[in-house]
């Protein structure tokens, strides 16, 4: 319909200028126009019908039913037998092969060479008017059967031909639009398989170009980085691992002699933590062999390093522990005695007397030493492991009830609680008393300026459950994060430093984990996981 409203338009503008500026009546007559005219008003009858038949072959075939009568109509009003216009014939054959094959070009060539003979001999047997620029009248009754029947043969042979090599074409083109359209589904599937692929690799794949840009990345090294290709495509991937200047200069000249490298680095995401990456880096080449950048296969270790500092934070326990008890034996005995012995002495020393005085401080020291000894046998020998199946909620309130009553707790102290309902867990009722104790001593303890602690409790999907501590106060540092839990390294003047190592072990007692998350001035928090009731069940079979 559009290229028979584009053609329409040409004739239009060639009568005009042909008809009007020339002078040449073939193309300036009336029924010219006319013609023009009712081409305009079927194809507005077409665009009207179009959303009713758009794939229906019917609508194709009177369509070109009537445009082969239009055409008719051109070559009667503009020569007849001597028409130019007899050309136009080939378009809708063209039209017919592409639209209902070769069958349909055939049918389009035999319709219109009938038309196109129909006309002539109607011209011929004056059944019809001549039109002003008709046939010579010159021509007698032989030369003209001739030039009918030449016009007749030439015509036959042209539409069929045309006909032939349009639907030969119009095949060819169709088989292989078929065979693009499947490559490209089978090209859209395989690229739609690799990228899931590459995204569903745990990995973070990072590509470059040999600037050290970032052109891709993959979904395992956005959640790495914390943040979206769009983010940092074209920024340096220096910066995404974390080196330093004249690293990515360094590594092309590496590269260059080996296939591969491999490196450590410590990046930092967008929210500000730290990451532990092990990285693998290669020269990317295309399938000639030409060097278009780099590639990196970045791995999280962050959890692995944790769990190395881990176990060798237990084995370090484990020996101090070993002699802690030894020690312990060794000291409290004697301890004992000197302390009864300076009892006895002051109960006999007059009030205010100086040597009173000296015998208390060992009294009062020497409780403070019974305190710290008791503390070494609870790290070195803990108490016996008896879990139950309890309810978490009045643990936890028990516990801080004794806290809010607790010398550590000042008026500008606040203590917040948000325990989910109905949370259970099989634990060992008073250990987990002695961690809350613990905890919520040292965070008030951080707080010397006054602040809030937020006791939590949730469950926590199939990890079980997950208790948090996070107070407002001064924070702590990466380096004594890392030694928290080691023995004798308090944070505070006046204790020992067994406490947090006393809570190490009895969340290790209770194969669950613990962690800190801190920064000076930012406050700290404490979680506590402790694994569901049938993975600790599990857990303690395994070990005994």
């Amino acid at each position: 319909m559009v290229c028979r409203a584009f053609l329409l338009s040409a004739l239009l503008i060639s009568g005009l200028l042909i008809g009007r500026l020339l002078h040449q009546p073939l193309l300036g007559s009336r029924d010219y126009y006319l013609l023009i005219g009712a081409g305009f008003g079927l194809t507005i009858l077409y665009t009207l019908v179009h959303p009713l038949w758009s794939r229906s072959r019917v609508a194709a075939s009177v369509q070109l039913s009537g445009d082969i009568v239009l055409i008719t109509g051109f070559v009667w009003v503009t020569g007849g037998l001597t028409s130019p216009f007899s050309l136009i014939y080939f378009l809708p054959i063209i039209a017919a092969s592409i639209m209902l094959g070769r069958a349909g070009a055939l049918s389009s060539a035999s319709a219109s060479w009938f038309m196109y003979g129909f006309l002539v001999l109607l011209i011929v047997f004056h059944w019809i008017p001549e039109v002003p620029a008709g046939m010579p009248e010159a021509l007698d009754g032989a030369q003209l059967n001739k030039r009918v029947a030449y016009a007749l043969f030439s015509h036959f042979m042209g539409f069929f031909t045309v006909a032939h090599l349009a639907s030969y074409l119009s095949q060819k083109l169709k088989v292989t639009g078929d065979e693009l359209k499947e490559k490209r589904e089978a090209l859209a599937k395989i690229q739609a398989l690799n990228k899931n692929i590459i995204d569903s690799i745990t990995s973070g794949i990072v590509t470059t170009d040999l600037g050290g840009r970032i052109t891709f990345m993959n979904r395992g090294a956005e959640e790495i980085a914390g943040r979206r290709l769009d983010e940092l495509q074209n920024s340096s991937v220096q910066n995404l691992l974390g080196c330093e200047e004249g690293f990515f200069t360094d590594l092309a000249v590496i590269l260059e002699k080996g296939r591969r490298h491999r490196f450590d680095s410590v990046s930092t995401r967008a929210d500000g933590t730290t990451v532990h990456l092990g990285v693998s880096s290669a020269v990317l080449k295309d399938q000639r062999g030409r060097q278009l950048g780099y590639v990196f296969s970045c791995q999280d270790l962050t959890e692995i390093r944790a769990l190395e500092e881990e176990i060798r934070l237990k084995e370090h326990m484990a020996s101090l522990g070993e002699m802690a008890a030894g020690i312990a034996h060794e000291i409290r005995n004697p301890l004992a005695s000197m302390s009864g012995s300076a009892q006895i002495l002051r109960r006999g020393a007059a009030t205010g007397d100086e040597d009173g005085e000296l015998l208390e401080i060992i009294v009062s020291e020497s409780r403070r030493l019974d305190e710290i000894i008791r503390n070494f046998l609870l790290f070195a020998r803990p108490r016996r492991f008896e879990p139950q199946a309890a309810e978490i909620a009045p643990v936890l309130q028990d516990a801080l009830t004794l806290l809010r009553n607790s010398e550590e707790l000042r008026d500008d102290h606040e203590i917040r609680v948000d325990i989910e309902d109905d949370i259970r867990a099989t634990c060992d009722v008073n250990l987990i008393k002695q961690v809350v104790w613990n905890l919520s001593r040292n965070a008030l303890k951080a707080m010397p300026d006054g602040g809030a602690l937020t006791v939590s409790a949730r469950h926590d999907g199939a990890r079980g459950v997950r208790i948090s501590f996070a107070d407002e106060g001064i924070g702590m540092r990466d380096e004594e994060i890392q030694r928290m839990f080691e023995p004798f390294h308090g944070g505070f003047g006046d204790g020992c430093g067994l406490g947090l190592s006393v809570v190490f072990r009895i969340v290790e007692q209770h194969h669950g984990r613990i962690s800190i998350s801190s920064r000076p001035g930012s406050g700290t928090e404490v979680v506590v996981t402790l694994p569901a009731a049938e993975s600790l069940a599990m857990a303690v079979a395994a070990s005994s």
